[in-house]
């Protein structure tokens, strides 16, 4: 009896060294391979830079690299972001010299009022969108990561300046926003 325990003994022994060095080399390790990206809201414009130059009372200009010749998709706006993006743009209004000029809420020139309208689709379409000074209009929405959308302005004169503006040189600032 007493080899039979021994026997038995060691053939569980035995079986569970076996079972001890097998199960692990038979389920190996596995692994999970994690990928992240940072979410990133970013645009850039290919035009920083806008020179109309002198103008007349009631004269249009186009952002182009001649402001007298229509270019609907002169400036390029890229994503540079790691997500789709919305852009929006909105002005402000013209200071400089003795009289400022108020940029129209309506996309429409009055006296010492101006206008600014821009394209409606990557440099197609009519200028219908209004640049305003208290909201952003949306330029574009839903435009994809390393995707460009073309994109020009017009600019409107005031129908009426004021007889003693000094003829000083005015600024204004256009932003453009990018959101998801």
């Amino acid at each position: 009896m007493r080899k039979i325990r021994r026997l038995g003994l060691s053939l569980v022994l035995a079986v569970l060294m076996l079972v001890g060095l097998t199960v692990p080399a038979l389920a190996g390790n596995p692994t999970v391979s994690i990928t992240v990206t940072a979410e990133v809201i970013s645009i850039s414009n290919s035009q920083p830079n806008w020179p109309i130059g002198i103008v007349t009372v009631g004269l249009e200009r186009y952002f182009a690299s001649d402001v007298a010749v229509e270019d609907k998709d002169y400036a390029t706006i890229t994503n540079t972001g790691s997500v789709a993006v919305d852009v929006a743009i909105q002005g402000t209004n013209i200071e400089g010299g003795d009289y400022d000029w108020t940029l129209a809420a309506d996309g429409v020139a009055g006296s010492e009022i101006y206008a600014l309208n821009a394209t409606a689709g990557n440099g197609t379409g009519a200028y219908s969108i209004i640049v305003k000074l208290s909201e952003y209009n949306d330029l574009t929405t839903g435009l994809a990561v390393d995707a460009t959308w073309g994109w020009s302005m017009l600019f409107k004169a005031p129908t009426a300046f004021d007889a003693a503006d000094d003829g000083a040189s005015k600024n204004s600032t256009l932003t453009l926003v990018a959101s998801k």
